[in-house]
């Protein structure tokens, strides 16, 4: 079982990873800790301590290691699911809840450099880490980024496959780790209400992307309310004959 060292981060002696520490770190962690549960604060640690061991164990990082910015992937890793925030006046009613995340830890970072200078270097971090947060669900974007941006959504991915990560890249002692931890209790039926929560109040938002399988299987309380109705919205839709309509409407312009 991990112990805690002196920086408040637990250390790994099995994984042996560690934890980068600086001021805007323990900010965003306290951040993350006064707007989110604790179920979504150790998912999000979770998360961030599987993507610095896979820092070492995938090959296209591993040849890049010291390359890569640790503290970028720490920042994003821990403030990715802000869009969950349970305090709603940070939230958007009309975004996805990756963008809202995104824009959270955005409007943090920026607030936080004013008394930490420097930290953005000329605004590509930011960039970086908006990135990051925003694509961290979207796996047929986001490993083709910036090492740093694969590596939040990597290990995010972790944290939902365990050691069926492909290619065995994270061993059960390691996983075991990990969640001895940042306990992950909780964490599944946390995740269906979370989820299903977003096809409730804002389900425009969720149509394009695989929040809508929640809304499709557990309807908008995880128990299966309002399933039907989330499944006629979503089929009156139509996008493909909306954009074939549009274009159609193009041509008899020219």
């Amino acid at each position: 079982m991990a112990s805690l060292n002196p920086t408040s981060f637990p250390s790994f002696p099995i994984s042996g990873i560690r934890f980068p520490n600086s001021h805007i770190i323990s900010a965003a962690l306290d951040y993350a800790k006064r707007h989110t549960t604790s179920i979504t604060v150790n998912h999000c640690l979770r998360s961030t301590a599987f993507a610095l061991l896979l820092r070492k164990k995938l090959p296209q990082f591993a040849e890049i290691a010291d390359e890569v910015d640790t503290e970028m992937v720490v920042l994003s890793g821990i403030l990715h699911d802000m869009g969950w925030a349970t305090t709603k006046s940070l939230v958007s009613k009309d975004k996805r809840f990756e963008v809202d995340g995104a824009n959270i830890a955005r409007d943090f970072i920026i607030a936080h450099s004013q008394t930490e200078e420097g930290w953005d270097k000329g605004g590509r971090r930011l960039q970086m880490v908006w990135d990051a947060i925003a694509l961290h669900g979207v796996a047929s974007i986001a490993p083709y980024k910036e090492p740093e941006v694969a590596l939040v959504h990597f290990g995010i991915m972790a944290d939902f496959l365990g050691p069926n990560f492909p290619g065995g890249a994270v061993s059960v002692e390691e996983y075991k780790e990990v969640v001895a931890a940042f306990p992950r209790v909780g964490f599944t039926d946390a995740l269906v209400q979370t989820m299903c929560g977003l096809c409730r109040d804002k389900p425009e938002t969720t149509f394009d992307n695989d929040v809508k399988e929640f809304g499709l299987a557990f309807g908008f309380d995880g128990k299966g309310t309002g399933k039907e109705d989330f499944r006629r919205k979503l089929e009156g839709i139509h996008l493909a004959e909306r954009f074939a309509g549009a274009l159609a409407a193009c041509d008899e312009i020219q």
